[in-house]
């Protein structure tokens, strides 16, 4: 009877532990682009100078990773990047003769953003950050 006992108590602890281990296992919730569209309060600095304002990302209707970007810069200019996973990527593009390029990424409701913009004799390097 004890050597029964005993196989029930280590069945028990193997399947304790075998469910506390695959729990442990799950992966986290997947980052789409649904969880990027909204309206960011940004702090921004550039070339040292800090910026604050409202940067809204909406989806794009011509692609199912594309993004529409307003008011990055705090210029109310419209770009277009992509998101895959939790990584947002502005390509190469000129707006009103103003050259972008950057990327970033969301933690939670946190959008980070790394770019350069370049007009003429204007070359910043900016690093806007802001919660939804």
């Amino acid at each position: 009877m004890k050597e029964n006992t005993f196989n029930i108590q280590f069945y028990l602890l193997l399947l304790t532990v075998s469910l506390v281990a695959y729990s442990g296992c799950q992966d986290e919730e997947e980052i789409t682009r649904a969880d990027f569209i909204g309206s960011y309060q940004i702090s921004e600095v550039c070339n040292g100078v800090t910026d604050d304002y409202v940067l809204t990302i909406a989806a794009a209707t011509d692609s199912n990773d594309g993004i529409v970007i307003t008011n990055l810069w705090n210029w109310e200019e419209q770009m277009a990047g992509t998101v895959s996973g939790e990584v947002i990527t502005i390509p190469s593009q000129i707006a009103e003769d103003v050259s972008f390029i950057g990327n970033g990424n969301l933690s939670g409701n946190t959008l980070t953003i790394t770019y350069s913009a370049v007009d003429g004799a204007i070359n910043e390097t900016c690093v806007a950050s802001g919660n939804k």
